[in-house]
């Protein structure tokens, strides 16, 4: 009980991720000694939190290493597929392909071709089984590629068994690359109009921030991302409820502290039934501009299609990973 406390990662911490990672007691009690590091294990996998390229290579080697201590019967062997609950990977950047002179690979996710056959198989069983998945826009491809695995590894073996994937609730990034949402990666095939129609529930961040002109818009009245708008509704057949969350940061914030320091805010999380947006695509219905200012921790039930509810603490706010530290501590 106190090793699976001390090591359940700091989500809510006031630094920023790449300044303490939130994962450090975890990672530090593994070293400890084999029996700590099981104990340990479920708490840091419960949450997985790939910020961008470089941490998902480094959790794909993770990988790679536990396929390497199974074949090998080690007793450092840990199955990470059951205990994934939540999942974050984003890569920065606005599109999917990179300029011929840049020194990084042109997947998004940082897999070279030679890589990619092995890393999908060991790959896609992780990001599938996750109820939560969270991705950016220009990490889509993973979702792609996995999906395509696990469909032909289920038809491989003449398999009518449950659908290969366990997502529930689907997290897209606010701004789509410069190509767009091309969801036709997903429509188009029967995997992944087989995906999109067993999800539950759908969340964004939606706000867009410009860290390089420190800039944002988090003080507008509630409002739909760009890409929700035109989303292809009749592809989530299974869709329950839309999440947005809306941090609390006044007109006048200080961009410098939004950036380097931080901003203390509460979020305020607003819970959309998918039938009434499915009526108002367009726009966030009339009636959620009339909801009167809520105290912290009250869930008040305005309908049975609008709830909104405010954190109960506050979070530490920036520019740079605000987002993250909304999607691990509230949905």
């Amino acid at each position: 009980m106190i090793f699976e406390y001390a090591a359940r990662p700091t989500f809510d911490q006031a630094d920023l991720y790449d300044a303490r990672s939130p994962y450090s007691s975890a990672l530090a009690l593994c070293h400890v000694s084999k029996v700590v590091r099981r104990v340990v294990l479920p708490e840091l996998l419960h949450t997985i939190l790939l910020p961008d390229s470089q941490h998902l290579v480094k959790f794909v080697h993770a990988l790679r290493m536990q396929k390497a201590y199974k074949e090998k019967g080690s007793d450092l062997h840990f199955e990470y597929t059951p205990r994934v609950r939540k999942m974050w990977i984003v890569s920065h950047g606005g599109n999917l392909t990179t300029p011929a002179h840049s020194p990084h690979p042109t997947r998004a996710y940082a897999l070279t071709p030679s890589e990619s056959p092995l890393d999908i198989s060991l790959m896609a069983p992780i990001l599938l089984s996750a109820p939560s998945l969270a991705l950016s826009w220009t990490s889509l491809d993973l979702l792609v590629e996995c999906l395509e695995h696990a469909w032909k590894s289920r038809a491989a073996t003449h398999d009518h068994s449950p659908l290969p994937w366990s997502t529930q609730t689907l997290t897209l990034s606010c701004t789509p690359p410069t190509a767009g949402t091309r969801w036709e990666r997903l429509t188009d095939t029967p995997q992944g109009s087989a995906f999109l129609g067993s999800i539950s529930h759908l969340s964004t961040n939606p706000y867009a921030c410009d860290c390089k002109s420190h800039k944002t818009n988090l003080c507008e009245e509630y409002c739909l991302p760009q890409w929700l708008k035109i989303a292809p509704w009749a592809s989530f057949k299974s869709l329950q409820t839309v999440f947005l969350p809306y941090p609390r940061i006044k007109l006048a914030v200080d961009q410098f502290a939004l950036i380097f320091t931080g901003i203390d805010s509460h979020v305020e999380l607003l819970t959309l039934s998918a039938s009434l947006l499915r009526d108002h695509s367009d726009c966030i219905p009339k009636e959620v501009k009339g909801f009167t200012e809520n105290c912290p921790g009250k869930e008040p039930v305005r309908s049975d299609d609008i709830r909104l509810k405010v954190s109960d603490s506050c979070i530490r706010w920036y520019t740079r990973d605000g987002w993250e530290k909304v999607w691990a501590c509230m949905l």
